[in-house]
């Protein structure tokens, strides 16, 4: 009986917090936002920051809970915006970020070597997220931006016809029927390549610095959190801490 209490405690208390970190996360979306000087329509948000804090907490299912919920928050609160290809990019954006983590976690084990194999892996991270949505920038969601708010909203690739030149004269201002896919993607790269490398490296030292060396390391240290967290910045059981622990989603192995 007193088992099945606890798992109860258990439970209600993850579902908490799951559901605090994802309205943490919707503040963020849609009041932390920062002007990007190169693209006035861009907006820098760093609500990234919950995900990670979600994904060391519960590790996939919960970062996963949270970047699904705060975006669905998102969406009921202000409504979908251009067929929901903003909420669509952020869900994605979310996604990529829980990928970056879990591949320098239990794919490299970078966590495990030191701070220096944590940049490293926040770097992964940086390429591999900024790299993607510059891609499907390119590819998808640009022109879909474009196409969404006209008289017949759809969505739309680069490939279909006067895309290219539609999305170089938003971009420019300039009406130029020459424009080819080359210089195309050049623009493109130049605008959205920085962008995304600007969200994830503040996220990711957001992350590093106020939770990754503060808070988890207090969490690490007490029996009462570790029966209510279950991700990856915990040990297993019967795993001893290392003596030398700097925090973070590193374990030690048996």
């Amino acid at each position: 009986m007193k088992k099945e209490r606890r798992k109860v405690s258990e439970t209600i208390s993850r579902m908490s917090i799951i559901a605090m970190l994802s309205a943490l996360g919707f503040v963020l979306m849609a009041f932390a936002q920062f002007p990007y000087p190169l693209a006035p329509w861009l907006k820098v948000e760093v609500s990234e920051i919950v995900t990670l804090i979600a994904y060391a907490l519960y590790g996939l299912p919960g970062g996963i809970a949270v970047a699904i919920i705060k975006t669905g928050l998102n969406l009921a609160v202000h409504g979908p915006v251009g067929l929901g290809i903003g909420d669509l990019t952020a869900l994605f954006t979310s996604c990529m970020f829980i990928l970056g983590l879990f591949l320098t976690s239990h794919v490299f084990k970078w966590f495990k070597k030191g701070i220096w194999f944590r940049i490293l892996s926040y770097l992964f991270i940086a390429i591999l997220v900024s790299t993607i949505l510059t891609a499907l920038n390119a590819i998808v969601i640009t022109p879909s931006y474009l196409t969404v708010f006209g008289p017949n909203p759809h969505f739309s690739t680069c490939f279909d016809e006067g895309v290219i030149q539609s999305v170089s004269k938003f971009i420019t201002k300039v009406d130029d029927p020459n424009v080819n896919a080359g210089s195309y993607l050049g623009l493109i790269c130049s605008i959205y390549y920085p962008f995304n490398l600007i969200k994830v490296v503040a996220c990711c030292f957001v992350y590093e610095i106020l939770f990754n060396r503060l808070i988890f390391v207090f969490m690490r240290k007490s029996e009462f959190f570790k029966k209510y967290f279950v991700g990856d910045i915990f040990h297993k059981e019967n795993e001893k801490p290392s003596p030398n622990e700097d925090g973070g989603i590193e374990q030690k192995e048996n």
